[in-house]
C-alpha cells in the first residue's frame, strides 16, 4: 500500500479571549483520532496539523500550501465556521482567515453549503436534491443550549417546515469529500456535527459503522438520535448506542455546484 500524507486542519478551542492562545488548544481531537486511524487503513498517515489560530480578518494570512501534493489529504473534524461571524451566534468558532481556509471555504465547501453557522445551516440546491429526505432538511435551525439538536427544518422551495417545540434528541451530521480541494491540490475530507459531542459521535461511527463512506462519497448527510448521552461517560463507547439514519449520499463526481465568489 502506498504511504500518503494526512494533514489535520484544526481550529482553536473556546477559551478566554484575554489569554494567550497555545498550539495544543485545538478542538475535536478525539474525533480526529478516530478518522486518522480509519484513514491509515487507506494508506494515509498523519504528517502534521495546520493550526487555525483566530484572526480578526478580513485580510488573509498567508499559509504555505506548496508542501501539499495531489496525493495528500486534508482532514477537518470541526464544523467549518463559514458564516459564524455573519450570523453572530453565541457559540462561535472564530475563523483563521488564512489563504488555505479561504480556498477551502470558497471551493469544495461552498459546493454544498450556502450557510454554515452554529445555529443555522442551509444546503445548496444541488446537494439538497441528493434525496427527498435531504431536501426536506435543506435549511435547518439548531438549538444552542444542551446540545446541537433540531429546532426546526424545512424546504424553502416548498415552504414545508417541521418545528420542534420541545427539545428532541435529534440532530444532523455531514460528510464531505473532494478528491482535489483545488486543481492539483490534496484530497479534502470533512466530517462534523453541529456541536462537539455530535461531531465526536459521528466521527466514531464513521470510523466503525460507516467506514465504507470514507473517500468514496462526495457528500453524505445523516440524522442522529441520542439514545445515551451521559454527563460524564467513562469512554466514547456511549456513541455506539446512538441511532443513525443515513438520509442520503452522493458518489464521487455526483454533486457539483457553484462556488462562492472570490
Amino acid at each position: 500500500m502506498i504511504r500518503r500524507q494526512c494533514f489535520r486542519f484544526a481550529y482553536h478551542a473556546v477559551g478566554h479571549k484575554d489569554r494567550e492562545i497555545l498550539p495544543f488548544q485545538m478542538r475535536d481531537g478525539e474525533a480526529a483520532l478516530f478518522l486518522t486511524a480509519a484513514l491509515a487503513k487507506r494508506g494515509y498517515y498523519l504528517e502534521d496539523t495546520f493550526l487555525n489560530f483566530p484572526s480578526a480578518g478580513p485580510d488573509l494570512v498567508s499559509v504555505d500550501i506548496d508542501r501539499l501534493s495531489d496525493t495528500d489529504l486534508l482532514l477537518l473534524t470541526t464544523r467549518p465556521p463559514m458564516d459564524d461571524s455573519l450570523v453572530g451566534d453565541r457559540k462561535e468558532i472564530r475563523r483563521s482567515y488564512t489563504t488555505l481556509e479561504d480556498k477551502l471555504f470558497k471551493g469544495p465547501l461552498a459546493e454544498h453549503f450556502e450557510v454554515c453557522a452554529r445555529s443555522e445551516l442551509r444546503l445548496t440546491p444541488s446537494t439538497a436534491a441528493i434525496s427527498p429526505e435531504i431536501a426536506k432538511r435543506r435549511t435547518i435551525l439548531f438549538r444552542q443550549h444542551r446540545g446541537a439538536m433540531y429546532q426546526s427544518y424545512g424546504a424553502p422551495d416548498t415552504g414545508d417546515w417541521t418545528h420542534f417545540k420541545d427539545r428532541q434528541p435529534l440532530t444532523a451530521a455531514f460528510l464531505v469529500y473532494s478528491e482535489h480541494a483545488w486543481p492539483g491540490g490534496p484530497a479534502f475530507l470533512v466530517a462534523f456535527g453541529m456541536g462537539g459531542t455530535e461531531t465526536l459521535v459521528w466521527c466514531r461511527l464513521l470510523a466503525t459503522r460507516f467506514a465504507d463512506l470514507l473517500c468514496t462519497t462526495s457528500f453524505a448527510m445523516a440524522e442522529l438520535r441520542a439514545i445515551s448521552n451521559p454527563e460524564h461517560p467513562e469512554s466514547t463507547r456511549f456513541a455506539d448506542s446512538w441511532e443513525v439514519e443515513l438520509l442520503g449520499a452522493a458518489p464521487l463526481h455526483g454533486v457539483r455546484g457553484p462556488g462562492r465568489a472570490a
